[in-house]
């Protein structure tokens, strides 16, 4: 018997939708949710989930990721080309990167060149090399002067502050990804993502163009910045890029045949998978530093002081290092936890009864959500006040518990960017707290200027802020002693 508890509209706070259920311990039962036409099936038992993870044959990635790909615009004769291939025959056209598993789909491959570049376990200096690049780009860029230029007045520096730390760090990661070639040409990229970026939640749910017309028109002028870069000379591109990613990503679209078009969309794609979570991820931590109490940020720019000589980060594998800085990283582990998002998804591809609690009939064609969030907040983990901030509970939580939280997705879908995200996020910070002090420029305590976070429906990481929640900040030089 099919039987799903709840309803969901998108008109409805999801995360409210998820205290109404009552999705906890034993009660996380499936429930529907209704968008565009489009149901999908909302998964948060540990049980269910654990059929999802280990039954991929029934529950597909890949079939949810051509839904997206399809809705951000990809042509059928390029979904063609990189989705619906010969094992064999993919062997054949991608002879710089040999195909490890006998699949159809253009994802594996995708996901092994991520984990090339982005994996610390890859025998190669792929990761080093780019972390180096985003940090010596951090360093030049975050001074005083060459800051003034985000500023709101001439003689001081006072920034909206969540549009600021975003389009820094969009910038940087714009940098390592593709080099200067796409500022340089396109200097509208990083303010015109952040529009996109507010709004591709639409195409997770599979909003037809017609009922999001912002969004199609965005995605249309980024699309069409990405087909005029890639048309650039390729020397000129690749020139000063430190990303061994994004070149061999175009070879493997090249030797594939895909249209200009279809690879711009593919390129807007890497833009959103670089810049979606890390700025986010960043703001809240500087955010709830600058909401905590002083005696916290004294204690961790404490930590990380042996890191720096002056403000210069001299010794970045400090900050990294267990045990160096303590408070620091119960402070990033707890801003994940609270801030993060994050949702997989899968296509259900035969009809599939899931385990008990429960039996529920999950029918072909279906699309399955997971939202991980709720878990953050699970009390038998985290404690009676799991619903507050509060980064010295990792004081005395087990280790178990940071496998709990999922800020990064979970299972096949896992962010291969993980580590880079941590690595940058964690040096911005150190950076930004040894250079800068930071005065809010609003009324009122932590509780009156905090912006909420917008967790009125599911996303694909860290949250954003609530439309209008921005909060102003000055910015001044900060004296090392």
């Amino acid at each position: 018997m099919v039987c799903f508890p709840g309803h969901l509209s998108l008109e409805e706070n999801h995360t409210d939708a998820l205290e109404r259920n009552k999705l906890s311990g034993d009660n996380r039962q499936p429930y529907a949710l209704q968008a565009a036409g489009t149901s999908f099936y909302v998964i948060s038992h540990p049980k269910h989930i654990a059929e999802l993870s280990r039954n991929t044959q029934n529950f597909s990635f890949v079939e949810f990721s051509v839904d997206i790909v399809k809705a951000t615009g990809m042509s059928p004769e390029g979904i063609a080309k990189t989705y619906n291939l010969d094992p064999d025959a993919l062997d054949a056209k991608v002879d710089h990167f040999k195909h490890p598993m006998k699949d159809k789909h253009f994802e594996h491959l995708n996901r092994q060149l991520h984990t090339t570049q982005l994996s610390p376990s890859s025998q190669n200096n792929n990761l080093p090399s780019l972390d180096q690049t985003i940090l010596t780009w951090l360093q030049n860029h975050l001074t005083i002067p060459n800051l003034q230029e985000y500023s709101l007045v001439q003689n001081d520096l006072e920034v909206n502050f969540y549009e600021f730390v975003n389009t820094v760090f969009i910038r940087a990661g714009e940098n390592a990804f593709f080099g200067p070639a796409l500022a340089r040409n396109h200097p509208d990229v990083a303010h015109d993502f952040q529009i996109y970026d507010e709004l591709h939640w639409r195409d997770l749910y599979l909003f037809p163009p017609f009922l999001a017309p912002e969004l199609t028109a965005i995605k249309g002028k980024l699309t069409a910045q990405f087909k005029k870069y890639l048309a650039l000379p390729k020397q000129e591109r690749d020139k000063q890029n430190p990303s061994w990613f994004t070149p061999n990503f175009e070879l493997a679209l090249d030797k594939l045949e895909v249209g200009e078009q279809d690879k711009a969309v593919f390129f807007l794609m890497l833009y959103l998978a670089t810049n979606t979570n890390t700025p986010k991820l960043l703001f809240w931590c500087l955010a709830h530093l600058l909401s905590s109490p002083a005696t916290c940020l004294d204690k961790i720019r404490a930590e990380i002081s042996p890191a720096f000589t002056g403000d210069e980060l001299t010794d970045p594998s400090y900050l990294l290092t267990p045990g160096n800085c303590p408070t620091f990283e119960f402070f990033y582990l707890e801003v994940l936890r609270f801030r993060s998002h994050s949702v997989s998804a899968r296509v259900v591809t035969a009809d599939t009864v899931l385990p008990a609690p429960g039996s529920f009939l999950l029918r072909k064609g279906a699309k399955v959500l997971i939202p991980y969030r709720v878990f953050h907040f699970d009390e038998t983990i985290f404690g009676k006040d799991a619903k507050f901030f509060k980064p010295e509970r990792w004081e005395s939580l087990p280790a178990s518990a940071r496998g709990v939280v999922r800020a990064f997705g979970g299972g096949k879908s896992i962010c291969p960017g993980r580590y880079l995200a941590e690595r940058e996020v964690k040096k911005a910070v150190a950076l930004m707290m040894r250079r800068f002090d930071f005065e809010v420029l609003a009324e009122g305590g932590p509780g009156k200027w905090m912006p909420k976070g917008d967790d009125s429906r599911p996303g694909v990481g860290m949250m954003g802020i609530e439309k209008g929640g921005d909060f102003k900040v000055r910015v001044r030089k900060r004296e090392v002693v």
